[in-house]
């Protein structure tokens, strides 16, 4: 389907009368303010097997869904008398029309903690669903002791927009606590769980002895699972798509016509293919603004590990730009500066050259152990960044041809961001040459400018709740708003599995690329409701067989009946140094604005 989008917003199909006459639904409240994310009562009635899941709102409720039978009602006020705070709570039958479709839909979803999956492990805890693959689950010895430390999950999300949300938790083993920070929450707050016979988790119990996991990462580590992997059958299996795949697979065999979800579709209406070609165009330019800028590498360090990495920096450099670049102690103040140094745990905070200000020169740190076993990728990234420097030094993009955009008047981008405890926002004023000033404009409401609807719309949408990634405004105070939707694109995942099952795994030729993947490729755009959708995916172009992180679709609005101007400005995600090889995914003077906000 290379003329449509697939995206994570379900379509779905509901047979409410039938799900009435096989389940029954209550609804228990609490005369508190609001019942605890990890309370108990949001794990005891899945003990019960009659209870087939349970939703936790936000809030004061939760809901819950049983089998059919007319001692549901009693059972339930039985277990919530056997709970901390029972009297505080009330149950009530719901009828199904009283009850979100998004919350129903999770409720079937959740009740897949009871389906027998040859794989996969389902988990209904604290009102969500967690599903975990034995190949994700991290084990070591310990005394000869075969033990569990970690187990990673993905939790299954409805959102109000209908959108399922793929999240990765970890659960972490309470012998590891000692390596976990608790500062607003305590250890003991959290809920416990374990391992139980049948390999899922459940909310540990009074006479359980086995170590309990929690839910919170070990401090400075964070665990990964891949957005797509279609090497094999196998490797799909463990990734998010493949895992989505098989808990809608898990959810039709399940309900059967009683219930369908599935992911939908959206009528694609513009495109911009990376080619080879324009990443030869960006080399060619940064080849010619360092043969006439030139590039100073400064060996701060001063061992034979870091003259090492010099002579590799070097290397690299007449490699892939066919330039000289100079080696000494000093900052050249006319020319590119490569500093080579220690990270931030070296110098402790004690003279760390990271924290020198540099005025009117360009400077780019580049740490000896991050980057010594890599210096190809550290090559390509700390060149850009560079660049980018010496474009604010100057007022003027060099990395981008701002003239082919045709734009005949000045175009503005902001953003705002948290300095000091305080919300600060901050203007780039592109003109039609390419030159640019930089401003910051305060919020206040005896003065208006330019900007005073702008820095308005980032204050509203922090009332409302919005996540506003930046804002454009044209000569004529016409404002394009970018907002996150929730919303990410997917592959054709059960056509891949499929394929991988049957032994075919060559899928990445261009016609099975167009074919399986193209929703996750490329720059591309579609139109809902007077409002332009867009995405910036994984570069078509000579991709592997791992797409690490889904391409996230945001949303461009006109501000007070504005135009759009969005089509104009997506050349200006077509370029690949901002994030070394990956198209950046707002227009790149945002990284500019970014870079001069750091430097402050």
């Amino acid at each position: 389907m290379g003329t449509s989008i697939k995206i994570n917003k379900l379509s779905y199909k509901l047979d409410k009368q039938a799900i009435a006459s096989e389940y029954d639904l209550f609804t228990i409240e609490t005369s508190d303010k609001y019942i605890k994310r990890g309370a108990y009562i949001l794990d005891a009635p899945t003990l019960n097997r009659n209870v087939k899941s349970i939703v936790f709102e936000s809030g004061r409720r939760a809901l819950m869904m049983m089998c059919k039978d007319d001692r549901n009602r009693s059972l339930i006020k039985e277990l919530i008398s056997g709970v901390e705070d029972g009297s505080k709570l009330s149950v009530a039958e719901t009828k199904i029309q009283d009850i979100q479709d998004y919350i129903l839909i999770q409720l079937l979803l959740n009740a897949l903690s009871s389906y027998d999956s040859n794989f996969l492990k389902f988990n209904n805890l604290t009102g969500h669903l967690y599903c975990f693959h034995p190949e994700w689950v991290k084990r070591g010895k310990e005394k000869k002791e075969d033990i569990v430390w970690k187990i990673p999950c993905l939790e299954f999300r409805i959102t109000r927009d209908y959108c399922i949300e793929l999240s990765v938790r970890t659960f972490t083993s309470e012998r590891l606590k000692k390596k976990i920070s608790f500062t607003k929450r305590k250890f003991e707050d959290y809920p416990k769980y374990v391992v139980s016979k049948d390999n899922t988790l459940r909310r540990r119990l009074a006479g359980d002895t086995d170590p309990g996991f929690i839910m919170r990462q070990i401090d400075g580590t964070k665990s990964e699972i891949p957005f797509l992997d279609f090497q094999n059958k196998k490797k799909f299996d463990q990734c998010k798509v493949g895992t989505l795949v098989n808990v809608i697979e898990a959810f039709s065999s399940k309900y059967g016509a009683m219930a369908s979800i599935e992911c939908s579709y959206m009528p694609e209406s513009g495109r911009i293919d990376y080619s080879k070609s324009a990443a030869k165009e960006d080399s060619a330019r940064i080849q010619d603004l360092l043969s006439t800028l030139g590039v100073h590498i400064v060996d701060q360090i001063g061992d034979i590990y870091s003259e090492q990495f010099v002579d590799d920096l070097r290397s690299l450099l007449l490699q892939k730009y066919e330039i000289n670049s100079s080696v000494g102690k000093r900052i050249k103040k006319d020319a590119l500066n490569i500093c080579v140094i220690h990270n931030a745990e070296y110098y402790e905070g004690v003279q760390d050259p990271h924290d020198k200000p540099f005025d009117g020169v360009a400077v780019q740190h580049v740490t000896l152990e991050d980057f010594a076993g890599n210096a190809e990728f550290a090559v390509s990234t700390v060149i850009h960044e560079v660049l980018i420097k010496k474009d604010l030094e100057t007022g003027r993009i060099s990395l981008f041809d701002w003239k082919e955009l045709g734009l005949k008047e000045d175009i503005s981008f902001g953003t705002e961001v948290k300095y000091e405890e305080e919300t600060k926002y901050f203007f780039m004023k592109v003109h039609p040459d390419g030159s640019f000033d930089i401003q910051e404009q305060e919020f206040t409401l005896f003065e208006m400018n330019e900007y005073t609807d702008c820095v308005n719309i980032l204050e509203d949408a922090k009332t409302k709740g919005e996540t506003v990634k930046g804002l454009i405004r044209d000569e004529h105070g016409r404002i394009n708003i970018i907002k996150d939707t929730g919303i990410i694109t997917l592959p054709e995942a059960e056509d891949i599995k499929s394929l991988l099952a049957s032994g075919d795994t060559k899928l990445r030729g261009k016609g099975r690329r167009e074919e399986l993947l193209s929703s996750c490729l490329d720059i591309k755009t579609y139109m809902e409701n007077d409002k332009q959708f867009y995405y910036v995916g994984t570069i078509g172009e000579g991709m592997r067989w791992k797409i690490p992180r889904a391409a996230n679709v945001r949303c461009i609005e006109g501000y007070q009946g504005a135009p759009l101007m969005f089509d104009k400005l997506l050349p200006t995600m077509n370029v690949t140094f901002v994030h070394n090889g990956q198209l950046t995914i707002v227009p790149f003077p945002f990284k500019y604005l970014r870079e001069y906000i750091n430097n402050l």
